[in-house]
């Protein structure tokens, strides 16, 4: 009697094992994958900003060739359309630096100040697109 009290109790230990260890396995699985669902966001969230980054970029290299061939083309324009059209330049180029600056400032961040920063910046940018379409069209219109 006291064998068979033995065996049930080393087999019951035993199952319990078997059940804890599943039981762990199954908790470390799911603990893996909401560390590789966190992971795979956060790579999203930086693969968004890279690409926004490089696009804002990219818009500020040809709004600088842009506006170095408007700047010429002013020669040909009276003083007077020539001083208006410099100050908006100016302004716009005051605007632009002042974006480069966030974009810097973006650059360096982590993904938690992307998301707070995320649509002030294009905002900023599609703001800073629109003006210096304007700019451009009144130049060409003078």
């Amino acid at each position: 009697m006291l064998k068979h009290a033995f065996v049930i109790g080393i087999s019951s230990l035993l199952i319990l094992g078997a059940c804890s260890e599943k039981t762990e396995n199954s908790a470390q699985k799911a603990n893996e994958q909401v560390e590789n669902t966190i992971e795979s966001a956060q790579n999203d969230i930086r693969q968004t900003k890279d690409e926004f980054v490089a696009e804002a970029e990219r818009t500020l290299e040809d709004m600088n060739e842009k506006i170095s061939e408007a700047e010429e083309q002013l020669q040909d324009k009276s003083e007077e359309v020539r001083e208006e059209a410099e100050e908006k330049i100016e302004e716009l180029k005051g605007e632009r630096d002042s974006f480069k600056e966030d974009l810097a400032e973006l650059k360096e961040s982590g993904q938690d100040k992307w998301q707070e920063m995320r649509d002030e910046m294009k905002d900023g940018l599609q703001s800073l697109k629109e003006k210096y379409n304007k700019v451009l069209e009144d130049i060409k219109m003078s």
